[in-house]
């Protein structure tokens, strides 16, 4: 699902491009281990050239560093699910 909203009303404004921009030549010289909780590729350094985001704390209130573009959107759908089980109510049919 797409949405319309921009970037800076979904928390990533002013603050959050500072950071990556001082971020990225820090990644892109090589070295930069992944911050997520649970790194799910084979290594956790992030290597020059590869995609990452700027993750953080799983209340948006402060950013964690580096991580793997693949961890951190696995992370935030395996949250959004959990979040989405938790509010569904099952029907049993008799």
């Amino acid at each position: 699902m797409t949405t319309n909203t921009s970037s800076s009303a979904r928390g990533y404004g002013y603050q959050h491009q500072q950071l990556r921009t001082w971020w990225t030549p820090i990644v892109q010289a090589g070295g930069v281990l992944c911050h997520a909780k649970t790194c799910i590729m084979p290594s956790r350094t992030i290597t020059p050239g590869e995609l990452w985001d700027l993750g953080h704390t799983e209340d948006r209130t402060r950013w964690t560093g580096p991580e793997h573009q693949r961890c951190n959107r696995s992370d935030g759908a395996r949250r959004k699910n959990a979040r989405r089980l938790l509010n569904t109510r099952r029907r049993w049919s008799l």
